[in-house]
């Protein structure tokens, strides 16, 4: 009864949930790093971004956790830990905007 526009939105919940799990593990490598300061010689480690990842998976890799050989630093991470809660708070707004129209689709109160 709905078709492609059912089916586009429940690709677009689906990628928005990608988009959260993936601003997750970027804010948890961040916190990892953060954790790390204060031990001699600790490199900063630090994930491909969205896009890459998608394509890793899509060839059905493993989206990696890279080491950049670089020392910690933390202002360079308290500023990764921002971007990743902009992308994750992005994510979520995308996906409860999927929703809204999901259900406008099929005639269900919006609350």
């Amino acid at each position: 009864m709905f078709g492609a526009s059912m089916e586009a939105n429940v690709s677009i919940l689906k990628l928005t949930s990608a988009m959260a799990r993936h601003a997750t593990h970027a804010h948890q490598i961040t916190a990892q790093n953060l954790s790390r300061t204060d031990i001699p010689d600790a490199t900063r480690h630090h994930v491909r971004g969205f896009e890459a990842s998608l394509r890793a998976l899509s060839r059905s890799e493993n989206p990696k956790v890279i080491n950049s050989h670089k020392a910690i630093d933390v202002e360079a991470e308290m500023l990764s830990a921002a971007q990743a809660k902009g992308r994750h708070e992005a994510a979520i707004a995308f996906w409860q905007s999927g929703l809204k129209m999901m259900r406008l689709a099929i005639g269900a109160p919006q609350g």
